[in-house]
């Protein structure tokens, strides 16, 4: 065997490939490198079996146990998130839940698809089950999840959401959700949705970046559409990188607290992702020399990983020259390697229109970039100034009342905005009046 081996790189190319923790092996002979061995052809065969265990146990040796563990939690997750969706899931569930409840109630959705898991593999918990129980634990010693940023009041998907952008490292995790509770409250982003700029900024900041929501795709996640080849610094005149970024921070708490609720309600489940469509058309290789935009852009970026993590769904890019690929060279280090692969190029023409009609629905693909005239989503950003003013008055008759329940508040609103609601508290309750209904909130 020793005495071959040199001569077994000249007969053979071994290649694998990997999935999961499978790793298969294809020995491909090179007939025309083919250098006859010692023996019969069992001989021959035995050998080249064992380089190929010996090359597999090297393999598995240079792996590690922590990189393993992560990629069978990624399974995991990625099962679980499906199983969420899944028109069998709640069947699955109810058999799950005639079992004895779990001492620690831990009830959600999301544990009970864990739960599901559990059972398939004949374990009492799975491995995701418990770094989530275990996150749970310590953000209550903490003082809790801030209540605001808990989307569609789903407080087990707020913690999957940073537990999977720390890489299931429970600690990591724990630790940014306490400074993102920080974050909020020396910026008193719970308040976030009564801030507004004026109307002449807001004039300016549409003529200069033009952007709005868009509708939804067809998983429910909320579209935001951006010309960003139209953008002009020239919106600095008007607003300062400061107003810019808390314009950003806006958008991102309207997103949260309005329109995630209002999708899971129409989908019947939680949605907490959201998809961007970026027209590039009339790009320019000088946004590269301006370093108040490319400072707002990683600014931006940062908290968006910091405080909002996981919050991407997809990006398609529409119209795409060669300036983006510079542009994309210099940007792409602020984005985590994960989010590279959400990017999905859009051919121009009616073959990119085919491929964004698999996704999204005709009446929510802009017009601009194709869809038909008069999509009803057309107006996301006028839409988007008519909920900020009602939740503004929501607000406004909340008193010194604690937050929780003015996002409740907000919650139940914004998945029906066309009822008409008044608020009552009292020492122990908050009562929701619609059209002589009395609803506990």
């Amino acid at each position: 065997r020793q005495t071959h081996t040199h001569r077994l790189d000249r007969v053979c190319r071994l290649s694998y490939s990997y999935s999961g923790n499978i790793i298969s092996f294809r020995i491909i002979s090179l007939s025309q490198q083919m250098v006859k061995l010692p023996g019969n052809g069992n001989v021959q065969a035995a050998i080249l079996l064992l380089a190929g265990w010996s090359l597999l146990k090297k393999i598995r040796r240079g792996m590690s146990r922590e990189s393993r563990e992560k990629r069978s939690l990624k399974r995991e997750t990625s099962f679980v998130m499906a199983e969420l969706v899944s028109p069998d899931f709640l069947k699955e569930v109810e058999k799950c839940s005639g079992s004895k409840q779990q001492e620690d109630n831990y009830n959600s959705p999301l544990a009970s698809a864990c739960r599901v898991l559990s059972a398939r593999r004949n374990e009492k918990d799975s491995k995701l089950h418990q770094l989530l129980k275990r996150l749970k634990e310590g953000v209550e010693e903490d003082g809790g999840f801030p209540i605001c940023a808990i989307v569609n009041g789903d407080l087990d998907r707020s913690l999957l959401r940073f537990l999977i952008a720390a890489e299931f490292d429970v600690d990591l995790a724990r630790e940014r959700i306490s400074s993102m509770k920080k974050w909020r409250e020396e910026n008193d982003i719970d308040h976030m949705l009564r801030w507004i700029l004026p109307d002449e900024k807001l004039a300016a900041l549409k003529r200069c970046m033009p952007s709005s929501y868009h509708g939804f795709d067809k998983e429910g996640h909320p579209i935001h559409f951006e010309q960003t080849g139209r953008f002009r610094w020239g919106i600095l005149k008007h607003c300062s990188a400061e107003e810019l970024v808390k314009i950003h921070i806006l958008a991102q708490e309207y997103q949260s607290r309005v329109l995630f609720p209002r999708a899971s309600a129409m989908k019947g489940y939680t949605v907490d992702k959201m998809a961007n469509i970026l027209d590039l058309k009339g790009l320019n290789i000088g946004v590269l020399s301006n370093l108040h935009a490319l400072n707002i852009f990683k600014e931006v970026q940062r908290i968006d990983q910091l405080y909002y993590p996981e919050m991407l769904s997809t990006t398609y890019i529409v119209n795409a020259g060669f300036v983006f690929r510079a542009v994309w060279n210099v940007l792409k280090v602020v984005f985590p390697a994960k989010d590279h692969k959400k990017l999905k190029m859009v051919p121009r023409g009616e073959k990119g229109l085919k491929m964004l009609r698999e996704f999204i629905p005709e009446e929510h693909i802009p017009e601009s970039i194709g869809g038909n005239p008069g999509s009803e989503a057309r107006n996301g950003q006028a839409k988007m100034l008519e909920d900020l003013k009602e939740i503004r008055s929501l607000f406004s008759h909340s008193g010194d009342k604690s937050d929780k329940y003015i996002q409740k508040s907000i919650r139940i609103w914004s998945i029906d905005p066309e009822r008409k609601l008044k608020l009552e508290y009292s020492e122990s309750e908050t009562v929701l009046t619609d059209l002589c209904k009395k609803i506990n909130v």
